[in-house]
């Protein structure tokens, strides 16, 4: 592990959740802390000063598991966007809202349900300043109900408003909590112009614009699917199992099916919405079909 500068006082420590470092004259910001405590554990050892401040960019336990660990190592003061925050602090509402039900032990795991952790302050667009540094709140909902980025000094740490290319090709069908949301925010980090930008999952890249194309592309392949399949009536589960024969998706655990069902309901939510699909009960099962 090892911190990697992008400008004077920002860098960023590649990781499975890429962990954005902000530096003020006293200490260090972090934008997120990684999975579990041993990211911040190691990070706080490459830091010169304990890092004092934590900005969770939104709930997914892949970026506060480590949360927990700082507040009682280094008392660190943690901001997160407000919805965010309630998850943050009371994380079996992740495994919940995606189980529709309390979950059971199986989905009750560390990949879905961070330790819960207080966040000290709910923050929403516009800049926040730490020790004399500002730091731009920038709205990227989407992927999540209240996901934020964190711009400074030209950088934007954007979360998982992109994937990377080997991302897209190893879930093909990647979580998403609103396709219209995240289809604005796409179109929003085409017309911004950072200097850099670090995504959540992937490479550090000075043009986005390619990135974001091939997110989109990939949202309106599976929009595209979900029409030629709803052509003829469908049940959900009939509708899901065809959409990982096309994908090439293998079903191996209970916590890969309820997000790959989750993101589905998305799909059929903005479908829906839009009048491109309709629903109906057919012998006390829900069915949909393309208008």
């Amino acid at each position: 592990m090892e911190i990697k500068r992008l400008t004077e006082r920002v860098a960023y420590v590649p990781n499975p959740v890429n962990i954005g470092v902000v530096y003020t004259e006293s200490t260090a910001v972090l934008v997120d802390s990684g999975l579990d405590e041993s990211v911040p554990r190691k990070i706080s050892r490459l830091l010169e000063k304990p890092p004092l401040y934590l900005i969770n960019t939104h709930s997914h336990a892949d970026h506060c598991g480590g949360n927990a660990f700082l507040k009682k190592r280094f008392s660190t003061r943690v901001f997160a966007p407000k919805m965010e925050k309630e998850i943050i602090e009371n994380t079996v509402f992740e495994p919940f809202y995606l189980y529709g039900a309390y979950p059971p032990n199986e989905l009750r795991n560390k990949f879905l349900m961070a330790n819960p952790s207080a966040v000290d302050e709910a923050i929403e667009e516009g800049t926040i300043t730490i020790e004399n540094v500002d730091l731009e709140i920038v709205p990227l909902s989407g992927h999540s109900p209240n996901q934020i980025g964190v711009a400074v000094d030209g950088v934007l740490f954007c979360a998982d408003a992109v994937f990377s290319e080997e991302t897209l090709r190893k879930h093909r069908i990647f979580v998403i909590y609103s396709v219209e949301k995240f289809l604005e925010t796409l179109d929003f980090l085409e017309k911004t112009n950072y200097s850099c930008y670090v995504p959540s999952h992937g490479e550090v890249t000075r043009d986005i614009g390619e990135l974001v194309e091939k997110n989109r592309k990939a949202v309106e392949n599976i929009i595209n699917a979900v029409l030629e399949i709803t052509v003829n009536p469908v049940s959900t589960d009939e509708l899901m199992k065809q959409l990982f024969n096309r994908f090439e998706i293998t079903l191996e655990n209970l916590t890969q099916y309820i997000l790959y069902r989750s993101t589905v309901h998305a799909y059929l939510s903005f479908l829906l919405d839009r009048k491109e699909i309709e629903r109906e009960f057919r012998d006390n099962v829900l069915v949909w079909r393309r208008c």
